[in-house]
């Protein structure tokens, strides 16, 4: 992994917690208090800038297996123990900790069956779960495109011919949407927008991989994640309605534009954010997207019952929750999360007991 993308997905999931967070402190039932909100309402952006990259990383690390049959197994045995064991783990203390605090039992799901596709991460149509089609988790919304993105990769290992037909098929249900007068669920999954952020990042995967060089790399990496920045202003200053074009897009298209700049800088040789205490926190991005829910959840009801008013006092107690959110995911990746993938692919590795056809090995993630 580049050292510059693993603070990259930090920031990004920084500025979700900041946009969530923001979104918090402006509910009346908490403090009413907007003025955090005013500053990091487009902080979902990180969300489009973690599909982009995650369209990056998943083309550049699997594009050599494409129509490879035998490497199929391999990649779906890596690409679910990096999602599903964590998601997991997340799930079940936010079902015990509702066993505890009753009020928090009102956003779990009462179907055993409504469970089930929770865990699974399998899309559900939102008019009838939730509101947004992932209970236990509503973060976990995201997690369900990237299931859809993993199996379109899934499909051109398995052929590439296959994987054509997948993308065209998914085109035409979405292009079908677009014309059509309704799109009802499923086909309204499909055709969000949000696939073409992943198509942004095989992009972005095909140029970084070529043989053309962007001219001062590390100067464009500034500039665009300046423009980044800028965009978001814009985005604050005239509303997200009136922007020239789909905010998803705008941010996704620089986003590709930064992740090529950075590869390319690093391949050059230049020390692009390289410190310890930044890879550790892009570790740790997949817990703090995960966990910072809860833990708003919790504190800002602490701290809205214990009476906490006025901005400098509520700009603290902003300050402090971001920093448990941080304190937590590190914690839960290092003591939690990163031994047990540990353990997970080690076991992965190991031979499976002898057969009656011989011994039998898992694949290698």
């Amino acid at each position: 992994m580049y050292a510059s993308l693993q603070a990259c997905r930090a920031a990004a999931a920084l500025m979700v917690v900041l946009f969530h967070l923001g979104g918090s402190f402006a509910q009346a039932r908490y403090f009413g208090y907007a003025g955090p909100d005013s500053l990091f309402a487009w902080g979902d952006a990180g969300v489009d800038f973690f599909f982009v990259l995650s369209g990056f990383l998943i083309t550049t690390v699997h594009r050599d297996d494409f129509g490879h049959t035998r490497a199929l197994p391999r990649y779906l045995f890596k690409r679910a123990v990096r999602i599903y064991p964590t998601y997991w783990l997340v799930c079940a203390a936010v079902c015990l900790a509702a066993l505890v605090v009753p009020s928090l039992r009102e956003a779990l799901p009462s179907e055993p069956l409504v469970y089930a596709k929770a865990l699974a991460l399998l899309p559900q149509d939102p008019e009838l779960v939730g509101g947004i089609g992932s209970p236990i988790l509503f973060v976990a919304w995201s997690l369900q495109y990237e299931l859809m993105f993993y199996a379109v990769i899934a499909a051109f290992i398995a052929g590439r011919g296959l994987g054509v037909l997948v993308v065209a098929t998914l085109l035409t249900v979405g292009l079908g949407c677009q014309l059509g007068s309704s799109c009802a669920f499923p086909a309204s999954f499909v055709a969000n927008n949000m696939s073409f952020l992943f198509a942004l990042g095989v992009g972005a995967a095909g140029v970084a991989g070529s043989r053309w060089r962007m001219p001062k790399p590390a100067l464009v990496a500034a500039l665009a994640a300046c423009a980044f920045l800028a965009f978001g202003v814009l985005e604050l200053q005239i509303g997200r309605d009136a922007l020239p074009l789909d905010r998803r897009l705008g941010y996704g298209v620089i986003a590709s534009v930064l992740i090529v700049a950075l590869v390319q800088a690093e391949d050059a040789g230049a020390p692009v954010l390289r410190q310890r205490w930044l890879a550790l926190l892009g570790d740790s991005s997949y817990a703090l997207y995960l966990l910072h829910i809860p833990v708003i959840s919790v504190l800002c009801k602490l701290f809205a019952r214990a009476g906490v008013s006025g901005p400098f006092a509520l700009s603290a107690v902003f300050v402090l929750i971001v920093l448990a959110c941080v304190g937590a995911s590190v914690l839960f990746h290092v003591a939690i999360e990163r031994p047990l993938l540990a353990r997970l692919r080690w076991r992965a590795r190991k031979p499976a007991p002898a057969t009656f056809g011989g011994v039998v090995t898992m694949p290698r993630p």
